[in-house]
C-alpha cells in the first residue's frame, strides 16, 4: 500500500492493478484500506471479480482507461478479454498463476499495444517462509524457454504446470523450518539413491544366478561326456554304444556353451557385465554402506544448517536495514515512466520478499528490468 501511495503522489495520472486468485471476498477490505488509509476517492476504485456483470466490467474498464478510476482490484476475471492498458503504470500481483500462460494473460492486461507509458511495472508481492519465489522462477523459466522457442520456430513447447514439490528451501527465512526441509529432500535423495542400488543390485544378481543355471548346463554336458568316454575305453558289451553316442555329447556341450554366449550378450545388452559382476556388486555394497552412514549423520548435518542459516539470516537483516523501499520507489518514479513512444515499451518486474516475516511480510525488493515491445 505505501508503495501505491508513492505512486498517487509521483504518478497522479497513472492506474494501477491489484490482481489475487485468492481471498476475493476480501476485496472489499483493500478497497476500504485504500479509501480510508491511502487517500483514494471510493468512486476511483474498481472490483472486478466473477461475480461481476459483464455490463459493469465494461463500464469499470472505460473508466479506467479514461483515468476516472485509479485502481482496479481484480481476480482471475481479468485475465482474458478486458483491456486496461492505457493508462496502467503498475501491476501488483498477490498471488501467482500455476502457469506461464496464466501469467502472460494477466501481465498482457497491462503490458500491451496502447499504454501511455514507455514502461510498464510488474510487482511480485512475494511472501517468505512460502513457495512463491520458486514459483516465480519456474513460471519465468518456462516463460523465457517458450519466447525463445517461438524465435526459433519450434512446434512443440513444455509448458506444463509448475512442480510445486521442488520447493526451494532459500526462501525460507526460519533456519529451523530452512534445515528440516533441507534434510527432509536430502533424506528422500538418499533414501532413492539406496534404493536404486539395491533395486540394480538385485537385479544383477537375479540375472547372474540365471546365467549360472545356464553356465551350469556345460558343467552337465561335460560330466556326461566324460562318462560316456570312460564307458566307451572299457571292454565292456557295451563300450560301442558309447563310442557311437560320444559325438552326440559333445554336440550337448557345444549347445550349453552356445546357450552361455548368447546369455553373456543379452547381459550385456542389459549392462550386466559377467566378469565384473563380482566387483560391481562390490562395489554397489559399498555405496550402499555410504548412504546408510550419510542418513545416519542427518542430525549432525542439520546443525551445521542450522547454525549456518542463522548466520545467513543475521547477514541478510543488516544488509537490508539501510534499504528504504519507498525512496527507492519515488527514485524509479522520476526516471522509469515516461509517456511511450511507438517503437518501444519496457516492461519491469519488481519481485517483493519479505525477510521479516514476522514484522512486515512485503519488504525487500529484487528487481529485474527486461527491454519489451507492446503487446
Amino acid at each position: 500500500m505505501d508503495l501505491i501511495r508513492q505512486n498517487k503522489s509521483d504518478l497522479p495520472g497513472a492506474g494501477q492493478i491489484i490482481y489475487s486468485e485468492l481471498a476475493v471476498a476480501e476485496f472489499p477490505k483493500l478497497k476500504d484500506y485504500l479509501v480510508t488509509e491511502v487517500g483514494y476517492p471510493k468512486d476511483e476504485i474498481g472490483i472486478i471479480t466473477g461475480a461481476t456483470s459483464k455490463n459493469q466490467r465494461i463500464a469499470i474498464q472505460n473508466d479506467f482507461n479514461k483515468g476516472k478510476i485509479k485502481i482496479i482490484i481484480g481476480s482471475e476475471a481479468i485475465q482474458e478479454g478486458m483491456n486496461l492498458q492505457e493508462k496502467t503504470s503498475d501491476l501488483y500481483l498477490l498471488s501467482l498463476p500455476y502457469n506461464f500462460t496464466s501469467l502472460r494473460q494477466v501481465e498482457g492486461r497491462a503490458w500491451r499495444q496502447g499504454n501511455k507509458w514507455e514502461n510498464v511495472r510488474i510487482n511480485f508481492m512475494l511472501t517468505n517462509d512460502s513457495i512463491d519465489v520458486f514459483m516465480l522462477q519456474k513460471l519465468q523459466a518456462k516463460q523465457s524457454r517458450y519466447l525463445e522457442a517461438m524465435k526459433r520456430g519450434a512446434n512443440v513447447v513444455d509448458i506444463s504446470d509448475i512442480n510445486t514439490q521442488e520447493l526451494k528451501t532459500s526462501i525460507i527465512t526460519n533456519p529451523e523450518t530452512r534445515a528440516d526441509i533441507e534434510i527432509e529432500l536430502m533424506k528422500k535423495r538418499i533414501e532413492s539413491d539406496k534404493n536404486r542400488l539395491l533395486a540394480d543390485s538385485a537385479f544383477v544378481l537375479r540375472k547372474y544366478e540365471d546365467f549360472l543355471k545356464v553356465k551350469e548346463k556345460i558343467n552337465i554336458a561335460q560330466e556326461s561326456y566324460n562318462t560316456a568316454k570312460q564307458l566307451a575305453n572299457e571292454d565292456g558289451p557295451n563300450s560301442d554304444y558309447w563310442k557311437s553316442i560320444l559325438p552326440y555329447r559333445l554336440q550337448n556341450i557345444e549347445a550349453a556353451k552356445t546357450k552361455v554366449s548368447t546369455a553373456i550378450q543379452k547381459l550385456e545388452q542389459k549392462g550386466v557385465n559377467v566378469t565384473e559382476i563380482e566387483n560391481q556388486t562390490a562395489l554397489s555394497e559399498e555405496k550402499i554402506a555410504k548412504l546408510d552412514k550419510m542418513l545416519e549423520d542427518l542430525p549432525f548435518t542439520r546443525e551445521k544448517m542450522v547454525s549456518q542459516y542463522h548466520r545467513e539470516k543475521q547477514e541478510k537483516l543488516k544488509a537490508n536495514e539501510a534499504r528504504d523501499y519507498i525512496k527507492e520507489r519515488e527514485k524509479e518514479n522520476k526516471t522509469l515512466f515516461s509517456v511511450s513512444t511507438p517503437s518501444k515499451t519496457n516492461i519491469t518486474i519488481e519481485n517483493k520478499v519479505s525477510m521479516e516475516p514476522e514484522v512486515n511480510q512485503k519488504q525487500n525488493t529484487f528487481q529485474e528490468i527486461y527491454p519489451g515491445r507492446k503487446r
